[in-house]
């Protein structure tokens, strides 16, 4: 802006010593978009102006809620803030001493009258009150003045935003496209028309520039006044509601619009920035020296105390440092990457050291040929068996039927003593051992078999701890780098839902007090018995009534410290009707839809540009920042977004 003064200083000094050649019509052609460019930089900087300066407010407003949510938080801010005085040492021992004599933490009215004055203010000093209470009124006002700081400046930035610069004329295209010849006369007619309609679009928007700026100098202290805070505050919203009937406004004239322009640039709008900035900063979060004196001297002292300790353990710090690194790495070798590996030589067969394997092959075979040995051996000597009966017990020695042995063995055990002395009770006794030796080695040979089947699933279930537990470490080792980076997609969703969810309720609202303008003609005699703003707004005779015919009943320079008339408030009801009936908002509410989209569009700005997801999002966004579409065009938007984007999903919670 600071560009656009020095470029109108420019022009004016260049046209002032030729004023004759002003009058043709192509220099005061050029003159006229020289105005209207400059007018366009000017209102789209002022409307940069509030809607980034409710950013802060957004923040500071988020920062009192946590407080307000959080216990603890709101005790070390008490203590940060509170202990920052004169002499904070006194202030303290006079508390602890007060508590200490009162009950239920119940302090000294002088005490809190002198930390809490907002408080107390609007209270009976003469009852005790309590310490907590005392602190959590004094954040809920913090947080209320900004919030109504902020409404007041989203309904400035919406009145500006609808009302302000337009240059599609639907009557100049109309006229273009007509099947008129487009002759010299008619070219110079259209040219005219065009040049016309830029003037009347200049003015109004510098007129509607200054009214904004002037009410909201005027209602700067009024907004955030606890005596105003009785008055209900949709009085000041309908006086800026009449501030909208741009009707009947008088075209300015070049020089008349540059000194305008001048005048907006060099003093209403620093002034406007000014005032709004000194408004809001007595309600901010404490001083950034106030907040962290406590982190300071906490992080002092246990970055003493650690050093100290560190140099007085370096050696039990060091053997400590080597144990860690060597526990973490046999982890891995031991119980990741062995296992992996063992589970890669199962998959190609390429393993022969059997380790699951208990017994060998060839050990089974020389015990099984050691017991056949033993028992043709007894057969012969005892039985003198032939060819044919020893082949048929061998059959059933590998068949594990060793009957013979156990009828000799069991003669014997009738004369144990002869049998051990001259017998072949220990022989036989030996035999089923051996038998008894091989049994085991079979059930042994079948476990192993087993195991070998079963060989992959064990190494699996080995390692398969060990990789859920790598997993789960890098996993939150992951997600709490990327919360601290800023680049967690989970609490993007979350702020994005809550905008989003403001939006929708926004436009919920509005949607509710437009139907209930709508149907206020079946209520129109209860509306005359009772008060005359209801009565205007049930009448159905006015109802197409234009901006001209308001504006003979309005005043603009009312002030927000008086009451509003009748007539203004009539004027107002007539002009939210109106707006109700063509389907749009209210300025506040168009203004607080417009700071929401804002900070949607900075979260969306973290999001992956893959499949277009940004530039989708994107584009709903102006879906719903755009005044022209209806109230239920913009909540179908709202829930459009929910259903097709996935992030927005409660199942991602």
């Amino acid at each position: 802006m600071e560009k656009v003064c020095v470029e109108i200083e420019k022009v004016e000094s260049l046209l002032k010593p030729a004023l004759e050649s002003r009058q043709s019509e192509e220099v005061s052609r050029l003159e006229h978009l020289f105005i209207a460019k400059c007018t366009i930089a000017v209102y789209l900087n002022l409307l940069d102006i509030i809607l980034n300066a409710t950013l802060p407010l957004a923040n500071e407003i988020q920062y009192w809620q946590s407080l307000l949510d959080s216990r603890s938080w709101r005790l070390l801010y008490t203590v940060q803030s509170k202990s920052l005085d004169e002499n904070p040492g006194n202030h303290l021992e006079s508390l602890i001493g007060t508590a200490a004599q009162g009950s239920d933490y119940q302090v000294n009215t002088l005490q809190l009258l002198k930390f809490f004055p907002t408080f107390l203010s609007r209270h009976l000093i003469s009852r005790p009150v309590s310490f907590p209470v005392a602190i959590r009124y004094e954040i809920t006002h913090h947080r209320k003045q900004l919030q109504r700081i902020r409404e007041y400046q989203a309904e400035c930035l919406g009145l500006l935003a609808e009302q302000g610069l337009d240059l599609n004329s639907e009557y100049i295209e109309d006229s273009i496209s007509s099947p008129s010849p487009l002759s010299t006369p008619n070219i110079e007619r259209l040219s005219n028309q065009a040049e016309q309609f830029i003037q009347e679009q200049v003015s109004k928007t510098i007129c509607l520039m200054e009214r904004v700026l002037d009410k909201a100098s005027k209602d700067t202290h009024h907004v955030t006044d606890p005596q105003q805070q009785k008055v209900p505050s949709r009085n000041a919203s309908r006086s800026l509601t009449v501030l909208g009937n741009l009707h009947g406004v008088s075209i300015m004239g070049n020089d008349q619009s540059m000194e305008h322009l001048k005048k907006l640039i060099l003093v209403e709008i620093p002034r406007y920035v000014s005032q709004t900035e000194t408004q809001a900063k007595q309600f901010h979060r404490p001083s950034w020296l106030t907040r962290i004196w406590i982190p300071t001297l906490i992080g002092y002292f246990g970055l003493k105390y650690g050093i100290q300790y560190i140099s007085e353990h370096r050696a039990d710090l060091d053997l400590m440092l080597e144990e860690a690194w060597d526990t973490a790495r046999r982890f891995v070798t031991d119980w990741v990457w062995e296992p992996s590996v063992r589970i890669m030589e199962i998959i190609r067969h390429s393993d022969n050291q059997g380790s699951l394997q208990m017994l060998r092959n060839e050990s089974l075979k020389s015990d099984i040929a050691s017991l056949e040995r033993m028992v043709l051996d007894f057969g012969k000597e005892q039985y003198h068996l032939t060819s044919d009966d020893l082949a048929s017990l061998s059959s059933a020695v590998h068949n594990g039927d060793i009957s013979l042995i156990m009828r000799a063995y069991e003669r014997e055990l009738k004369t144990p003593l002869k049998g051990a002395v001259v017998g072949h009770l220990i022989q036989t006794l030996l035999i089923q051992i051996q038998k008894t030796k091989v049994d085991v080695e079979v059930a042994m040979a079948a476990l192993d078999k087993l195991l070998k089947a079963n060989e992959l699933n064990f190494a699996f279930l080995a390692v398969g701890p060990s990789l859920l537990l790598l997993w789960a470490t890098t996993s939150q080792v992951k997600s709490v780098w990327q919360r601290v980076s800023g680049r967690n997609m989970g609490l993007v969703s979350i702020q994005m839902r809550n905008s989003l969810r403001q939006v929708e309720r926004l436009l919920n609202l509005a949607s509710a007090d437009g139907d209930g303008l709508a149907h206020t003609k079946q209520g129109s005699s209860l509306a005359k018995a009772t008060s005359p703003s209801l009565a205007a707004r049930a009448s159905d005779s006015q109802d197409s009534e234009e901006y001209d015919d308001l504006s003979n009943s309005t005043t603009l320079g009312t002030s927000a410290v008086e009451p509003l008339s009748n007539s203004l408030l009539q004027t107002s009801e007539k002009l939210i009707r109106m707006r109700a009936k063509k389907g749009k908002v209210p300025y506040k509410t168009q203004g607080l839809i417009l700071c929401e989209v804002h900070l949607l569009r900075t979260f969306a700005a973290r999001l992956t540009r893959s499949e277009g997801l940004r530039d989708k999002v994107m584009e709903d966004l102006r879906e719903i920042e755009e005044s022209s579409l209806t109230i239920h065009q913009r909540l179908r938007t709202t829930k459009r977004m929910y259903r097709t984007y996935g992030f927005l999903g409660l199942h991602q919670f």
